[in-house]
């Protein structure tokens, strides 16, 4: 169970939980608070929707926000391995010229279609 705490803090996503729980604290807090206040009804139903669409606002802004560095950070991941990718290709052409360089005969167009038989005296 602490293992799942610490990597969703170390991955940014306790800061998340933290927020949403104290959103949903306030709201619960100030709708018991409000249900407890000397005040007309309708004074207190215009307060709670009043606070309600703060809120639901709040909200809307924080889940903008959390799409945005998701898309950031996939963003990221993406030009990540696709740079990561490119070197590999880049250092196996390296390795299959080195690789065709060596090669006793020389034959540098079969590379690509045929490999030596390793492990065969001939």
């Amino acid at each position: 169970m602490q293992d799942s705490y610490n990597s969703d803090q170390e991955s940014g996503g306790g800061a998340g939980s933290f927020v949403f729980g104290m959103l949903c604290g306030a709201a619960i807090g100030a709708a018991v608070g409000l249900m407890f206040a000397p005040r007309a009804g309708v004074e207190t139903r215009a307060q709670l929707a009043n606070q309600t669409e703060r809120l639901r606002r709040t909200a809307a802004e924080q889940g903008e926000r959390l799409r945005q560095r998701a898309g950031d950070m996939y963003g990221t991941a993406s030009e990540t391995i696709n740079d990561v990718v490119a070197r590999g290709r880049e250092a196996l052409d390296v390795g299959r010229e080195a690789f065709q360089k060596a090669r006793p005969n020389g034959s540098a167009g079969t590379a690509s279609t045929s490999m030596p038989n390793v492990g065969q005296a001939g």
